[in-house]
Parts: structure tokens; sequence; C-alpha cells
């Protein structure tokens, strides 16, 4: 009897030590964690145990993945620094052309002049007011609750619509772009969404291309299609095609050629809130996107 209290005893010891030990495991894991969010590093073990073991391997794949979300987070706040300052350099200049030109009207003396001067600074305010509502439509394609009313629509519609649009400028240029339709494409869209995206698309080609556009759209299904559009284009050597829809991305930081280099972000971000697809490529002298349902 005696020999059976001794034992209990002993095991009632060792119980109370391996608890005692755990506990003392379980708080240093937690002073490790505290430490952890101050300055770094990984949870270590002094007594191993398979449920000590598991839920280290767990903390630390949770640090490891709480460690890469501050340096994504980091390294978009520092990328969007440097596209706002970007913008904010495209902004000031047509707004820095459009006082000069005003002060230039303060002192002119002929009315020829003043009416040059009025002009001139008009076209800058412009410019200015087309950064200004090119950031506006990015940050609304860009929400995440954007609302879109799909339905079917007829593509090719609305490529007609957007070319017919687009001729003035298109003639200005003394460009006559090729339209090629086959079958009848039908998309599951947003009419005016989409009209957007086919827009922003031809307006690249006349801001950054040297050739008129080649556009061809075809019927791939029932509810597929497939859009095509590319042109010549000058300096596609400094273009990085998988960059270009990222907001203000210019192959070439020192050619401007008007606009916010937010289009193809803006028809980008639509697409994707639509299902579409967005792809670039840039071959021999050409550059062209692709759109895909």
């Amino acid at each position: 009897m005696e020999v059976a209290i001794a034992v209990l005893a002993l095991a009632c010891i060792g119980l109370a030590v391996g608890f005692g030990a755990l506990e003392a495991q379980l708080r240093s894991m937690a002073l490790l964690l505290e430490e952890r969010r101050r300055r770094g590093g990984t949870v270590r073990l002094t007594v191993r145990t398979k449920g000590t073991v598991a839920l280290a391997r767990e903390a630390n794949e949770l640090i490891r993945e709480v460690e890469e979300m501050h340096l994504l987070a980091a390294q978009e706040r520092q990328a969007l620094q440097e596209d706002l300052a970007a913008f904010s350099h495209d902004v000031r200049t047509p707004l820095a052309g459009a006082q000069g030109y005003l002060q230039l009207y303060a002192v002119a003396d002929e009315g020829a002049e003043r009416d040059e001067c009025v002009a001139q600074a008009g076209e800058r305010l412009a410019a200015m007011r087309q950064l200004v509502d090119g950031l506006f439509e990015y940050a609304k394609a860009e929400d995440g609750e954007l609302s879109l009313a799909l339905c079917p629509v007829d593509v090719g519609e609305v490529v007609r619509t957007c070319m017919a649009e687009l001729r003035p400028l298109f003639e200005q240029r003394g460009w006559c772009p090729y339209v090629r339709v086959e079958g009848e494409p039908v998309a599951l869209a947003d009419p005016e969404a989409l009209a957007r995206i086919v827009q922003n698309l031809l307006v690249n080609c006349l801001r950054h291309g040297s050739g008129a556009p080649i556009v061809e759209l075809r019927a791939v299904d029932a509810s597929g299609f497939s859009l095509a559009v590319s042109n010549p284009a000058e300096g596609l050597e400094a273009v990085d095609a998988a960059r270009v829809f990222e907001r203000f991305y210019r192959g070439d930081a020192s050619r401007r050629s008007g606009g916010s280099g937010l289009g193809l972000s803006i028809a980008a971000n639509l697409a994707a809130a639509m299902g579409l697809t967005l792809n670039a490529a840039v071959t021999e002298g050409t550059f062209s996107i692709t759109m895909c349902s």
C-alpha cells in the first residue's frame, strides 16, 4: 500500500513537472512572439513535444506570411509614391504653361496676340483636365465593388460605334484603319464598360502609334469573342509588354505622348471585372493588344 502511494506521488510529481515545463514553454513562445513583433526572428523551442513543435511550425509560417505581406505593402507604397510623383509632374507641366500664357495675355497689346494666349492656355488646361479625369476613372475602375450590369452585347456594334466616334482623329493623322469582323461576336458584358475598353485601346493607338491600326474581331463560339487591335509604333524596344497595364506605365519616361498613362490600366481593370482578359505583345515594330472572353 505504501509502495503504491509512493508511486502515485512520484507520478503526480512527474506530471506537475511536465505541466510546469510545458507552461514555461508556452510562456516562452508567447514572449518570443511578442518580441518578434518588435525585432524579428522565429520561434525556437527548448522543450520539444509533438504539440509544441506543431505550434511553433504554424507560428513561424504565420510570421513568414506576415513578413511577406509587410514587404509587399512597403513595395506598393513605394510604387504609389513614385507614380504619384510622376503624375504630379504631368499635371504641373500644363498648369505652368497655362499660367505662363495668362501672364503673357496680361502684357499683350494686340487682340490677335491675346487670342493666341487664351487659346494656348485653354489647350493646356484641357490637357490637365484630361489627366485628372483619367485618375478619377482609374479609381472607379479599380474599385473592388464596381457594379456592372452584364448582358449580351453585340461586340461588332460596339467596335463600329467607337471607330465612328474616333474617325475625325484618325483622319487628322491621315490614317485609314483596317477593320475586319468575322461572324457575329457576342459577349456577356456591361455595354458602357466594354465600349470604354475598346475606346481606350484605339486612343492608345492614336497617342503612341506611327501608323493606322488594324482591328480584327471574330466570334469564338456562341458567347465568346476575340478582339485584336494592333498598329506600328516607334520606340517599342523600350516597352515591356508585361507592364503596359500597370498604372502610369510608360515604356520611356522621357517621351510624352499625352494622356495620363492610365488608359490601358483602366481597360484591364474593367475587363477583369467582366471576366475578360487583355494581353499585350510587341513584335517586329508592332504593338498589339488582344481582348478575349
